[in-house]
């Protein structure tokens, strides 16, 4: 599966995958190895070890070396469809910033990238889904091909069997036409394409895959009562874990639709606070004198400029207006200067899809500082706009 994600976290929070372990990287971005994989790994050897043994029962323990090899295998194949997904996007110009191999495959997720053209952003959208699954797909027919020239029965076969039928399962399953599946993601870039509309083709494709969710656990419950069998419990429990995985993925890329499409036609004015710069030397009297002199009284932001003319200050206004009359001639404001965090600076007329991409480049920015050219008009909370912009 891949992700190119378009959810605004907060700058403190936004991480590029789960915690893990990194085993590599790619165009710069980690490679984890989520701890759930080993999870999987074990789940799998154990599954399949007594069949290997049925087939070779001469191979004694080494059954479960050859089961533990189907873990690995499985695990190089989705390695090889997200580093695919990888590949394509970076190709477009998408800059990486993850990929993840958990329990349930994984995911390669890139940075958010404004694209100004819908079509071609829905066409790029199009060709990482599917280059995954195509690749594995290829693996299969190859792997298939490669079986007729070992012994059936022996390791090299049955190592074989592993390549080609877990990259047939990961290519067909991720072609299913629902959101959180690659198919899904192709849908929703068909759609997004013909009707210029992003939050619907995710809608559509996202109900799909609630659809196909809902299917894996009928199909674990029905296929055998009607062969007038009782539906394995082991069968059902993974294809329920499953659903539920696909059904909270594709309500999941709904809420990041509405959120998106929030973003795009949020104005940013409800959070721009009125702001003006002052050097740290300059005395309380001309400050607040000339922040008066706006009209919008104590409303307005100070913000104090550093020795080399950048901000890293907001004026305690209280407790400089404390200071008596006659004493605020003299006294200077950087001694009720309050240090703030990081910060970036934005033109007054960006946009908020713009802002968030333009924090990917300055995770631990707190304020954003609002120029008109080169002269400071406002400051916007960071932690303000993300809880107005997250809100449900």
């Amino acid at each position: 599966m891949t992700e190119a994600s378009t959810k605004p976290n907060p700058p403190a929070k936004r991480t590029g995958a789960s915690n893990g372990l990194i085993i590599g990287r790619v165009f710069g971005a980690p490679v984890v190895l989520a701890w759930s994989w080993f999870i999987a790994a074990v789940i799998i050897t154990v599954l399949f070890a007594p069949w290997v043994s049925s087939v070779r029962p001469d191979l004694g323990i080494l059954a479960w070396i050859v089961a533990f090899a189907y873990a690995v295998f499985l695990f190089a194949s989705v390695f090889l469809h997200e580093l695919a997904h990888a590949i394509a996007g970076a190709a477009v110009g998408q800059k990486v910033a993850a990929i993840e191999l958990n329990i349930w495959g994984g995911f390669t997720r890139f940075e958010p990238k404004i694209e100004e053209d819908p079509k071609r952003a829905a066409s790029t959208s199009f060709i990482i889904s599917v280059v995954g699954p195509v690749i594995n797909l290829v693996l299969a027919g190859l792997g298939w091909l490669a079986m007729g020239a070992f012994e059936q029965s022996s390791v090299a076969w049955l190592l074989l069997i592993a390549v080609t039928f877990a990259n047939a399962a990961l290519g067909i399953i991720n072609l299913l036409p629902g959101i959180p599946l690659d198919g899904g993601w192709a849908i929703q870039a068909l759609i997004w394409r013909g009707t210029s509309s992003q939050y619907l083709g995710t809608v559509i494709a996202a109900w799909i895959g609630r659809i196909i969710a809902t299917g894996f656990v009928f199909w674990a419950v029905l296929t055998p009562l009607l062969r007038g069998e009782r539906p394995d419990l082991i069968t059902v429990l993974w294809m329920s874990a499953i659903a539920f995985m696909l059904w909270f993925s594709a309500s999941d890329a709904v809420t990041q639709a509405k959120r998106a499409r929030r973003m795009e036609t949020y104005d940013l004015r409800s959070v721009i606070q009125p702001a003006i710069a002052a050097t740290h030397d300059s005395t309380i009297e001309q400050t607040l004198g000339f922040a008066d002199s706006l009209g919008k009284g104590p409303s307005v932001i100070i913000v104090v400029l550093n020795e080399r003319g950048l901000p890293y200050a907001f004026l305690d206004r209280h407790a400089a207006s404390q200071v008596p009359i006659g004493a605020q001639r003299t006294e200077m404001i950087a001694d009720f200067a309050r240090s703030f965090g990081g910060w970036i600076g934005v033109p007054e007329d960006i946009t908020a899809p713009h802002l968030l991409e333009s924090l990917t480049h300055r995770p631990k920015a707190a304020y954003c500082m609002v120029m008109r050219g080169s002269t400071l008009t406002g400051v916007i909370d960071l932690q303000e706009f993300f809880d107005e912009l997250l809100a449900d």
